[in-house]
């Protein structure tokens, strides 16, 4: 292998570092790479411009028609894309190549009342985003003092009463004697342990018996009756619950049913309690109206409504 000549190297290590730096950088393809580098990046905002803006066509645009979400049930209504799209004010620029699309997309949907929570917003091509979501379930309507129904779902959340008609009240649980006024905004909490200790006892109600029948059908209830707050940091475990039946009787049921009292019994053995008195005894079959109480732990106790020392003090 030959060497390079002595005087060669003695002639490299001469040369000091900032001499040696400029001999490697001024070589011809250093040169030229270098200049090429240069003059992209000076032209680059006129070749920008004549590129063609692939966010803007239409291929690429995104409007409601384009979003997918999981189907909806009965009481959801049939324009809730729409309405997404109105209340978070989308406007014709969305497009799928936006990196932000599906967050926007996301809290869209989430903040809006219909929806409990939010499963997984996915894009795809051609323009489409599709978008998994859990529903509210309505499951009563609070009548408020002086007159006027709100639909609320299984957490006491307030629904859009616009989306329901007249006869719609018909067909959920009414909650009567509720003082309060909704403090929350639509899809929030009503506020009021009373609201909400009583729209847990009427997801309960609603729900179908091993007939396939809800259990508010069969046993022919009417409303539920919120309890009196005693004091202004009462929780729902302080407060106790009445149903009330279409022929004026009133079942004392106690508190709500995600209570972890000690004393209370379970929702199971409570619903049970009502099915047997029901079959054996009806609940307006009798003579005059009748408090049943299926709280004890030793069994139902029945006394005449007109009995009690005021029928309508809540407790």
């Amino acid at each position: 292998m030959a060497r390079a000549p002595a005087s060669r190297k003695r002639r490299t290590k001469s040369l000091t570092f900032r001499q040696r730096v400029v001999c490697w950088a001024f070589r011809p393809t250093r040169l030229v790479l270098a200049a090429a580098l240069a003059l992209s990046w000076l032209f680059w905002s006129q070749v920008e411009r004549k590129l063609p803006q692939l966010e803007t066509r239409e291929e690429y645009h995104i409007g409601p028609e384009h979003v997918i979400i999981t189907p909806p049930p009965h009481w959801v209504p049939r324009d809730l894309v729409e309405q997404v799209f109105v209340r978070a004010g989308f406007d014709e620029s969305l497009s799928l190549l936006d990196p932000s699309l599906s967050e926007k997309i996301a809290l869209a949907f989430y903040t809006h009342p219909w929806i409990e929570g939010l499963k997984q917003v996915r894009k795809s091509f051609p323009a489409r985003v599709h978008v998994e979501v859990v529903y509210r379930e309505p499951v009563a309507m609070v009548e408020v003092v002086g007159g006027g129904y709100y639909p609320i779902d299984r957490h006491g959340h307030l629904l859009p009463n616009t989306d329901f008609s007249a006869a719609d009240i018909d067909r959920y649980p009414v909650i009567k004697d509720v003082t309060s006024v909704p403090l929350g905004n639509l899809g929030e909490s009503w506020g009021d342990p009373a609201v909400q200790g009583a729209a847990q006892l009427s997801a309960v109600l609603t729900r179908n018996n091993e007939a396939g029948q809800s259990w508010w059908t069969a046993l022919g209830l009417e409303t539920i009756r919120a309890p009196r707050r005693l004091a202004v940091d009462d929780e729902v475990d302080d407060l106790q619950f009445r149903i009330e039946t279409s022929g004026g009787s009133q079942i004392l049921w106690g508190r709500a049913p995600t209570t972890r009292h000690p004393g209370e019994l379970t929702v199971a053995k409570k619903l049970k309690r009502m099915a047997e008195y029901h079959q054996i005894n009806g609940f307006d079959d009798a003579l005059e109206p009748f408090v049943l109480d299926i709280r004890p732990w030793r069994g139902t106790k029945r006394s005449l409504l007109a009995a009690e020392p005021d029928s309508s003090t809540r407790q």
